[in-house]
């Protein structure tokens, strides 16, 4: 019987780890993955020495940065451009919806393995400062002072760190 427990104690943490990630456009396809071992080993190096809010926002980015191409092993997301326009019809594709459920789920993932110290993850949020450009995006709230910050990977081709910025900023239409 206590086999049994630690095996599904053991099969539970597994699933737990399992990211899904969605792609082609308002999340029309998926698919799942276990971040490899060697991945989940970088990941947390890079908050092993933060020692600030600012510092882990950095290590956020990289680290979101490093999961997306784990998740590119997984699903043809590799080919997506920057903005909605430069990938056409491409195979993995991803527009703002798609990025920021990725983004969340990657945030997550780190608060999940208890890298976060400084910040915890929020809704989506979403902003349309010219009426028509709706555009989605992740966030975090910066635990000591409940400040506002968006993760937003949409802006450039694959495999390009997302950037983090306050949310004010971000939410008046901000474009690296």
């Amino acid at each position: 019987m206590l086999i049994g427990s630690l095996l599904l104690a053991c099969a539970s943490k597994t699933q737990a780890e399992a990211l899904t990630i969605c792609y082609h456009y308002g999340c029309s396809k998926s698919a799942s993955f276990l971040p490899a071992t060697d991945t989940r080993n970088e990941v947390a190096a890079l908050f092993k020495s933060v020692a600030s809010a600012q510092e882990e926002r950095s290590a956020i980015s990289l680290a979101v940065q490093r999961l997306y191409r784990e998740a590119a092993l997984h699903a043809p997301i590799a080919s997506d451009k920057g903005g909605n326009l430069a990938d056409g019809t491409a195979d993995g594709r991803m527009d703002c919806v798609d990025h920021s459920q990725n983004d969340t789920t990657f945030l997550h993932y780190l608060a999940g393995q208890g890298l976060l110290q400084y910040h915890r993850v929020a809704d989506t949020v979403w902003r349309a400062p010219w009426i028509i450009d709706l555009h989605y995006a992740s966030r975090i709230i910066e635990t000591a002072d409940d400040n506002n910050w968006v993760v937003d990977s949409w802006f450039f081709d694959f495999g390009h760190e997302p950037v983090i910025v306050p949310y004010q900023l971000w939410k008046k239409g901000y474009h690296p």
